[in-house]
C-alpha cells in the first residue's frame, strides 16, 4: 500500500475528482486511503469542515485495530502534501494542512516547528503565541523530544530575518532557544550548523544576523571563545552602538583566554572597541600595552602552535597608537614569519605543489602577457574598491592579462558590479577555505600577485603565506605584510623615508612620483551649510573626518590649540563608525582642558553617501589631519576638493600618506615635521587668507598637473614596475 500512497501522492495536485473518490468508497468502503485522499481534495478545495468529517469516517465507522496505522498513513499524506506545497512556494495551504497535521499529531515538534516557520512568511501575527504553545509543548514531554535540528535552525533563522535588531533577541525567541537547550547541549552538529550560518552572514555582511546565530551557538556551548569571537567581530563591523556591546564581550573573552593567541585576539578586539567608540583612551592604552608586550613575548618564545595561524593579520593598532616602525615593524615580521612557517606545516601540500610550478620555465616578457593577478576583499563601495579602479581600469590589456580575485561577499553593490562588468569572466569570487582561492591563483598561472588589502584580510595574509604565485607584492592596504613571501611592497619616495628598508623584510619598490594615481572623485550636493551649522560668513571652519580609531587625546589637543589661537574659528568633526555623541562627549574634556569654548565646535553626523561627504568638504578652510595615522583617502578628497591641509610627518608609512600626496600636488604649506610645526600651520593658516588662497589656486591648477590625478599615467608607472620586477625574476633563475 505503501507504494500506491507514494505514487498518488506524485501526481498531486487533483488525482481525482470528489465525485471519483466518493464512487470508490461506495464500492470498497474498507479501502481506507480513498478517505484520505477524499478529505485532502476537500481541503485542497476550502472545504475543511467536510475533510475532517472523511476523515474521521473509517476511525468512527469500522474501529478497527489498525488504527494506528490508519492515523500514520493519513498524516504522512498530509506530511507530504505539506512539504510539496511548501517547496512550491503554496504556504497558505502548506500552512493549513499543517493546522490539521497538528490537531492529529500536537506533539509533533517538527510540524509545530515548521507551523513557526509558515507563520513568519505569511506575516501571520500569533507568531508569539505559536512559540509559547511549541514552548509549552516541549516542557510537558515526558519523554526525550525527538525533532530535526535543520528543521530548528531554520525556524531560528526565519526568526532572525524576521526581526528588525537580530541583534537583541526578544524574550520570546530567548525562551525559545532555551527550551530546547536540554536537547542540544554540546551538540558538536547543531554548534556546527550555527556556526556556519553565523560565518555565511558575516561573509555576506550582513553583522546582525551573524551575531544572532553566534549568540544562539553560545547559549549552546558556555564559554566557547570560538562563538564569542564570531559574535565580537561582526558587532565592531557595525560600529556606533554596538560597538559598546563588543567592549563586554572583548572583556569576557579576555576572562575566559588563557593561551597567549588567545589574549592577543582579545586584546586587539578592546583596543579596537575602545577606539571605535571613543570609550576611554586609558583604557585602549592599557589594552594597547597588554597587547603588544604579548606579541611581543610571542615572537620571543616562538610558539609553534597551529593556533598561532589566528593572528595572520594581526598588528595594524600597533600603527595607530604610535609611529615606531623601527621597533613595531620588526615584531610584525616576525609574527608573519611564524604564521608562514605554521602554514607551511599545515597545508604542505599546497605549498610544493606551487613551488612545482615555478620550476618550469618561465615566459619572458616577448612570449606572452605578463598575467597579473589583484586579490582583496574589497572590490566594492570601499576605500581599496575605489583607488584601485584606476589602475585596472587602465591597464594595458594587450600587455597583462589581468584577473580579479575577490574575498567579498557577492552583491549589487555598484562598484562591485562596475568590475564584473569591466573584467567578466576574468573577475573571480573567491569562497572559502582560501586553498581553493589560491588553488584558483595557481592554476591560472598568475606571474604576479598584487594582495590589495594587507593586514586588513585574514584571507589575503592566509594566500600569501600559501604564496601560489612565483612573485608577490603588496600595495594600498595598511602597510606591508611582513610575510617572507611577499617579494614587494609599492612606495614611492615620500611615503617611506631611505632607512625604511632597514627594517621591512620586503624588498621596498619606489615608483617615480606616487604610490597611488587617480582620475578624481565625482562631487555630490551638500546637505550643510553655514546658516544651518550656525557660524558667520567670516568664520574660519576647520574640519577633521575620520575614525574613531585615528583620534587620541595627543592629537586633538593640538588642534585645540590652534582653535583657541585663531579667532573667530569653528571646528567641524565627524567620525565614520562612530556615534557623534560618542566623539562629543570624548573630545569636550580635552577642549575644555585646553581653554577652548565649546560653542566653537560642531559634531557632524556622517554623510549618507561619500559624494555627499565631498560636497560637504566644502565648507572647510582648513583640515587637520591626524597623527600618527594619517588621512589617506579622505586627504586625497580634501586636495581635490582645493581645501588646504595641515599633517604631522611621521617614520612610519600610516603618518606620511598626506605629506606624499601633498607633496605630488606640490604644496608644502602645511606639512609639519614636530607638534610645533602643526600648530604653527594651523594658527598660520587660519589667519593668513592670502596663503590659504595661494594653496586653494595651487591646488585647482594641480587636477591639470599632478600625477596624483593621472590615473593612466600611474598604471603605465605600474606596469613597468612590473615587467621590471620579472625581468628580474627571469635574471635570478638562470
Amino acid at each position: 500500500m505503501t507504494t500506491q500512497l507514494d505514487n498518488q501522492i506524485s501526481a498531486m495536485p487533483g488525482l481525482l475528482t470528489i465525485q471519483q473518490y466518493e464512487h470508490n468508497i461506495t464500492e470498497n468502503s474498507r479501502e481506507v486511503a480513498n478517505y484520505w485522499y477524499l478529505g485532502l481534495t476537500l481541503l485542497l478545495e476550502g472545504r475543511e469542515e467536510e475533510a475532517q468529517i472523511t476523515w474521521m469516517a473509517p476511525f468512527l465507522e469500522f474501529a478497527d485495530q489498525e488504527s494506528e496505522e490508519w492515523l500514520q498513513e493519513l498524516t504522512g499524506i498530509l506530511l507530504n502534501t505539506a512539504q510539496q506545497q511548501e517547496a512550491n512556494s503554496n504556504y497558505q495551504i502548506a500552512w493549513v494542512i499543517r493546522q490539521h497535521i497538528k490537531e492529529f499529531i500536537p506533539d509533533d515538534i517538527n510540524n509545530l516547528l515548521k507551523i513557526i516557520e509558515l507563520n513568519i512568511e505569511l506575516k501571520i501575527h500569533d507568531l508569539e503565541k505559536n512559540i509559547n504553545e511549541l514552548i509549552e509543548t516541549i516542557s510537558q514531554c515526558t519523554e526525550t523530544t525527538i525533532f530535526d535540528e535543520k528543521i530548528l535552525v531554520q525556524v531560528m533563522e526565519k526568526l532572525g530575518l524576521f526581526l528588525a535588531d537580530p541583534v537583541n533577541i526578544p524574550p520570546f525567541i530567548d525562551k525559545l532557544v532555551e527550551v530546547f537547550i536540554p536537547y542540544l547541549l554540546n551538540s558538536e552538529s547543531i554548534i556546527k550548523l550555527l556556526v556556519d550560518k553565523a560565518d555565511a552572514y558575516h561573509y555576506f555582511f550582513y553583522q546582525q544576523m551573524s551575531v544572532y546565530f553566534a549568540k544562539i551557538a553560545l547559549r549552546l556551548s558556555p564559554n566557547n571563545l570560538n562563538c564569542m569571537r564570531k559574535i565580537i567581530s561582526p558587532l565592531q563591523r557595525l560600529g556606533r552602538d554596538y560597538t559598546k556591546e563588543s567592549i563586554y564581550w572583548s572583556n569576557k573573552y579576555l576572562e575566559l583566554s588563557q593561551e597567549p593567541i588567545d589574549k592577543i585576539i582579545g586584546t586587539q578586539f578592546l583596543i579596537e572597541a575602545f577606539l571605535t567608540s571613543c570609550e576611554s583612551w586609558e583604557k585602549s592604552v592599557q589594552a594597547y600595552q597588554e597587547h603588544k608586550l604579548l606579541l611581543s613575548n610571542l615572537v620571543i618564545s616562538q610558539i609553534g602552535s597551529e593556533s598561532v595561524v589566528q593572528i595572520l593579520a594581526v598588528g595594524a593598532f600597533l600603527l595607530y597608537m604610535e609611529d615606531n616602525p623601527r621597533e613595531n615593524r620588526l615584531i610584525r615580521n616576525r609574527i608573519a614569519a611564524l604564521c608562514q612557517e605554521m602554514i607551511a606545516e599545515k597545508l604542505p601540500e599546497y605549498i610544493s605543489d606551487y613551488q612545482q610550478r615555478f620550476l618550469l620555465p618561465c615566459p619572458s616578457l616577448s612570449e606572452r602577457p605578463l598575467r597579473i593577478g589583484y586579490l582583496s576583499e574589497c572590490f566594492r563601495t570601499h576605500s581599496v574598491g575605489f583607488l584601485a579602479w584606476w589602475l585596472l581600469k587602465y591597464h594595458d590589456r594587450e600587455q597583462f592579462d589581468i584577473r580579479l580575485y575577490s574575498l567579498g561577499d557577492i552583491s549589487e553593490d555598484p562598484q562591485q558590479q562596475a568590475y564584473k562588468n569591466e573584467f567578466g569572466d576574468s573577475f573571480y569570487q573567491g569562497q572559502l577555505p582560501i586553498a581553493t582561492v589560491a588553488d584558483k591563483i595557481n592554476e591560472d598561472k598568475i606571474d604576479i600577485l598584487v594582495d590589495l588589502d594587507s593586514l586588513t584580510s585574514y584571507g589575503n595574509c592566509a594566500i600569501l603565506a600559501l604564496k601560489p604565485a612565483p612573485i608577490q607584492v603588496t600595495w594600498l592596504g595598511y602597510d606591508a605584510t611582513g610575510f617572507p613571501g611577499v617579494d614587494y611592497f609599492i612606495a614611492d619616495n615620500y611615503v617611506l623615508p631611505e632607512s625604511a628598508q632597514d627594517y621591512y623584510t620586503e624588498k621596498i619598490w619606489r615608483l617615480p612620483q606616487n604610490y597611488i594615481g587617480i582620475d578624481g572623485f565625482i562631487v555630490g550636493t551638500p546637505t550643510i551649510n553655514r546658516e544651518s551649522l550656525d557660524i558667520p560668513d567670516d568664520g574660519i571652519i576647520y574640519f577633521s573626518s575620520q575614525t574613531g580609531v585615528k583620534r587620541n587625546p595627543h592629537n586633538i589637543r593640538l588642534q585645540m590649540q590652534i582653535i583657541k589661537q585663531v579667532p573667530n574659528s569653528y571646528f567641524l568633526l565627524k567620525s565614520h563608525r562612530s556615534n557623534h555623541q560618542d566623539l562629543q562627549d570624548f573630545i569636550n574634556p580635552i577642549a575644555e582642558a585646553e581653554g577652548v569654548d565649546l560653542n566653537c565646535l560642531r559634531f557632524l553626523p556622517s554623510a549618507a553617501t561619500d559624494m555627499e561627504h565631498r560636497a560637504n568638504l566644502a565648507i572647510a578652510d582648513i583640515v587637520l589631519d591626524t597623527y600618527p595615522y594619517n588621512g589617506a583617502t579622505t586627504t586625497l578628497e580634501t586636495l581635490w576638493m582645493g581645501i588646504p591641509i595641515v599633517t604631522r610627518v611621521g617614520e612610519q608609512f600610516a603618518a606620511r600618506n598626506s605629506y606624499t600626496m601633498m607633496m605630488n600636488v606640490g604644496v608644502t604649506e602645511g606639512i609639519a615635521w614636530s607638534d610645533e610645526e602643526y600648530v604653527e600651520w594651523g594658527v598660520k593658516l587660519g589667519k593668513d587668507e592670502k596663503l590659504r588662497q595661494e594653496v586653494v589656486w595651487k591646488l585647482k591648477k594641480s587636477r591639470q598637473t599632478s600625477p596624483l590625478w593621472n590615473g593612466k599615467k600611474f598604471a603605465r608607472e605600474m606596469e613597468n614596475a612590473y615587467q621590471q620586477m620579472w625581468q628580474i625574476y627571469l635574471d635570478s633563475k638562470k
